[in-house]
């Protein structure tokens, strides 16, 4: 098997199970495929070329949360407005994490806002 092959079939998302205290619940979080992560990227940045976090978070939640019992999607596009509200902690939780295992540090975030 070719190396592009392997590459190819290696899976490489990496997977966590966040307990959210005030829900009761496990929540999976995955790392972002490369195609989300450059969609919700483009989706949230403003005309000004910065981040915009009332997009952002709820987008990294809706797009890097899955049920640790099926494996779908635990939410839908459409749900970020009533994800915003719910807990501020629980939502950072899931946000960070969700960041954190798709590689989106302080740093990455500045870059794709420079290059807006």
């Amino acid at each position: 098997m070719s190396l592009r092959d392997r590459i190819k079939e290696f899976d490489d998302i990496q997977k966590e199970v966040v307990h959210i205290e005030s829900w009761g619940e496990d929540v999976e979080v995955r790392g972002l495929m490369g195609c989300d992560r450059a969609s919700l990227m483009n989706e949230c940045l403003g005309e000004d070329g910065k981040l915009d976090n009332t997009k952002f978070y709820p987008g990294i939640v809706v797009t890097s949360c899955y049920d640790p019992e099926t494996g779908e999607r635990l939410f839908a596009p459409g749900d970020e407005e009533w994800i915003m509200q719910k807990s501020a902690g629980a939502i950072d939780m899931l946000a960070a994490k969700g960041m954190k295992l798709s590689g989106l540090t302080k740093e990455a975030v500045k870059e794709a806002e420079g290059n807006s």
